[in-house]
């Protein structure tokens, strides 16, 4: 039994019995000396802090609605793209950081669902999975320009450094997709899947010393070399199929493909380009016409000379701009003696006539430049191959230039219409001017 209260010092503490469970307490002020240990004092209950229902009786709180719905959904993206159980709870915690920001958790469900396929990307990314922002908007259905727009503020709102991930990481896993096997197509377009990711490579190795791969997206070159190389493991069969049609064979998404067709039009014209002029350096063609219509058979033989072509086709090229630049020079200077002969000629003739301000010009002006075959000023035209923002600058943006208007402009008889006032307007102008008149 407690001797006194520790609240007011008194020794008046009784026993009393309160809802079966017994319990000291002081007669004077009232307060719980025990119940087997001290459990409250006066202080706690006048300074203490009303706890809310949610807070004292929720012991876990659960995800809303929306976020197990996320959950669903990342980790059904997480097993399309075959990922590990140990990625896939990355995902997830990602996914849970990032919808509870305070920067994504009032944006729309759309951005929610864009938001999980960027935390599958960020994943993949770090753990070098070859994944293509393009898979992952195939997956959402959303367009890419989306996609990297949310991509770029979920990076920089949960500050993630991602590692990029270079074209030849995806290009095994790219080309496994393609349904190509003896069992999946006929005989005619069966290709292994190794023996195409091999002259693949080897295609994308040239694309990338001809500047094709800088700062292009992966997934258009990617189908372009693997058309090219697929056409070239058996070229008198399949050169006849389009690019849609070996699409169709190979049982590719439509969607992956159909987005970005534009764009594996223009990489396939590129590289033909590019096997064009590396084909005609070889030399059992003896300088022979090579068009890109028929350059897949040549395909073979270039690729395994590819650095022999490349060197031969640089050399000659610098050639021929040596010897260009040689004629443009000789025929600079035949140009200056036949106009220097011209220009003593006349004024001997007929000095009278000529302007005074030049009488006493030793040469007289130069023609324009366009008359005369002067050498290329720009250090590309130097080069055979060059990267994308040299060959296809981006054209600057002109403002309009603004109209001065002075007041002293002609008025066209169209215009002189709306200036002249009718009768009616007049007899109004001057009423209210008169009514505006009065009141002031």
């Amino acid at each position: 039994m407690p001797s006194s209260c520790p609240e007011c010092g008194s020794s008046n503490v009784v026993e009393d019995d309160l809802y079966s469970q017994r319990q000291w307490v002081c007669v004077d002020c009232g307060s719980v000396v025990s119940e087997g240990h001290l459990t409250t004092t006066v202080s706690d209950e006048t300074q203490g802090r009303a706890v809310p229902y949610h807070a004292s009786t929720e012991v876990l709180k659960k995800p809303c609605r929306n976020l197990i719905a996320g959950f669903s959904r990342v980790r059904a993206l997480c097993r399309i793209l075959r990922l590990s159980s140990d990625m896939e709870s990355a995902v997830v915690s990602l996914f849970e950081r990032a919808y509870n920001h305070p920067n994504f958790i009032f944006v729309t469900l759309t951005k929610k669902e864009i938001l999980g396929g960027c935390c599958v990307l960020s994943v993949c990314r770090q753990c070098n999975w070859p994944v293509a922002m393009g898979t992952i908007g195939y997956l959402l259905g959303v367009d890419n320009a989306t996609l990297g727009t949310v991509y770029r503020e979920f990076t920089k709102v949960l500050n993630i450094e991602i590692s990029t991930i270079g074209i030849m990481d995806m290009l095994e896993s790219f080309c496994y997709d393609f349904k190509l096997g003896p069992q999946q197509v006929e005989e005619v377009f069966a290709e292994p899947a190794q023996r195409l990711v091999d002259r693949t490579s080897a295609l994308i190795e040239l694309a990338a010393d001809a500047w094709i791969v800088t700062g292009r997206q992966p997934l258009p070159l990617l189908f372009a070399a693997v058309y090219l190389a697929w056409q070239s493991l058996n070229p008198t069969v399949r050169m006849k199929y389009t690019f849609v049609k070996f699409c169709k064979i190979g049982q590719a998404p439509k969607q992956s493909w159909h987005r970005s067709r534009d764009s594996v039009v223009k990489r396939l014209k590129e590289l033909r380009d590019v096997l064009c002029k590396l084909g005609r350096e070889l030399p059992w063609l003896r300088g022979g016409a090579v068009e890109p219509n028929t350059v897949v058979p040549l395909v073979d033989d270039i690729l395994k000379n590819r650095r022999a072509l490349l060197m031969r086709a640089v050399r000659n090229h610098e050639q021929q701009l040596q010897n260009e630049s040689q004629t443009a020079q000789t025929t600079e200077c035949d140009d200056e003696l036949s106009d220097s002969n011209r220009s003593d000629s006349h004024s001997s003739k007929t000095p009278e006539l000529m302007d005074p301000d030049q009488a006493g010009c030793e040469n007289p002006p130069d023609k324009e430049a366009t008359d005369c075959q002067l050498p290329p000023n720009h250090w590309s035209k130097r080069h055979l191959f060059l990267p994308p923002c040299v060959k296809s600058r981006k054209r600057r943006r002109v403002d309009a230039p603004q109209l001065e208007v002075t007041g002293d402009e002609e008025i066209s008889d169209g215009e002189i219409e709306s200036y002249i006032r009718s009768q009616d307007e007049i007899e109004t102008y001057l009423k209210v001017r008169k009514e505006l008149k009065n009141k002031a």
